[in-house]
């Protein structure tokens, strides 16, 4: 059995370590944040503000505001929960295509001090 930070979610079976593993400090770290950005405030037990809640925005009506509004949150989140981790930026694509009206998609740049590396997130969430 190999060594592993954290189990991979979701947790899928694997031949080697009985199912897959976080092996990277880097993969923790992705994995961590984006639950935080997925998560809706007081879906985990014992943490009623943990979470940006972010698919709670699929229908709204996507403005300028709402897009700032939710990488505050981001940021807000990520200091107050993950602290090791600076978000760099928040960027949100544009899709102009009626097929895909309730749909969000957006980049997460970040960087983690004591490892000195940037790692981009994309998180793309609709219905």
């Amino acid at each position: 059995m190999a060594f592993g930070y954290s189990p991979v979610a979701p947790i899928t079976y694997d031949q080697q370590d009985g199912f897959k593993l976080n092996k990277t400090f880097e993969q923790v770290s992705m994995q961590n944040l984006k639950m935080l950005v997925l998560t809706s405030p007081g879906e985990r037990i014992m943490y009623p503000k943990f979470g940006v809640g972010v698919t709670r925005s699929l229908f709204e009506n996507d403005s300028q505001p709402l897009r700032d509004n939710i990488g505050e949150k981001i940021r807000e989140q990520a200091a107050t929960y993950m602290p090791y981790i600076r978000i760099e930026g928040v960027l949100f694509s544009d899709i102009d295509n009626p097929q895909k009206e309730h749909e969000l998609s957006m980049r997460i740049d970040f960087s983690i001090s004591s490892n000195r590396f940037n790692k981009t997130l994309s998180i793309n969430i609709d219905i």
